[in-house]
């Protein structure tokens, strides 16, 4: 992800490089550019369209602030909805993203897994959010700790400023929503679903192994009555 077209938020426009005042209200957007590059834009009120084109993933409205955190906080709201967009994509880079938000959707209790799929293409979490008939499909990734710090910076280039405004947080200190703890606890929630696949894979072999003596005594089960039949049948000497 590291090709991506991603910057901070710099404190002004996109489009017409006007420089935001404290508390100036404006969108922030993500696109896709090319097939595997996705891009965030900052745009002034006088340069918004509305968030219109066919390469728009989704957008929202935010205030900058010159002082605010130095972390930056996750809105669940806007990670879910971006999980949801980048439902069906095939770019791997998209999907490494996707599964990264799922990690972080399922240690809030946001997704809920149902199975395990397992074929040629690789490994796959069939999973459905709380109170909805659906099944939402994501590859499983193996992340190395620098390839999900990667992850984790890039997400956070793309989410900063979404979701809610500094005083909301701040009136909301009960639980730590920073992206790196969140992070931290996608990490956690991982070996959890390596746990939990693990478990389903010693299920599986136990009820094959299980079946198998009683397949073969099934198979031999009329082997003593067709000895009897046969005794029965020899003439008496």
């Amino acid at each position: 992800m590291s090709d991506w077209k991603i910057r901070r938020r710099l404190g002004e426009c996109t489009r017409c490089q006007t420089v935001f005042e404290d508390g100036t209200r404006h969108a922030s957007l993500l696109r896709f550019e090319g097939e595997e590059s996705l891009a965030r834009e900052d745009i002034c009120s006088g340069c918004w369209d509305g968030g219109e084109g066919d390469n728009v993933l989704f957008w929202w409205f935010t205030v900058y602030y010159q002082t605010r955190k130095q972390t930056v906080q996750m809105d669940l709201a806007s990670l879910e909805r971006l999980f949801m967009e980048l439902d069906g994509r095939e770019e791997e880079k998209l999907r490494e993203l996707r599964y990264l938000l799922c990690l972080l959707l399922m240690r809030k209790r946001k997704l809920k897994l149902q199975k395990v799929k397992r074929d040629k293409a690789g490994e796959c979490l069939l999973l459905r959010r709380p109170r909805r008939e659906e099944e939402l499909a994501v590859w499983v990734y193996d992340f190395t700790p620098d390839r999900m710090e990667e992850l984790r910076s890039s997400l956070q280039e793309l989410m900063d400023g979404a979701g809610p405004t500094t005083e909301d947080f701040e009136e909301e200190d009960s639980e730590d929503d920073s992206l790196d703890s969140c992070v931290a606890e996608a990490d956690e929630e991982e070996a959890e679903i390596d746990e939990q696949v693990q478990s389903s894979e010693d299920r599986e072999k136990g009820r094959e192994a299980s079946a198998a003596p009683a397949l073969a005594i099934e198979d031999g089960a009329d082997a003593p009555l067709l000895e009897k039949e046969a005794l029965a049948a020899k003439p008496a000497e």
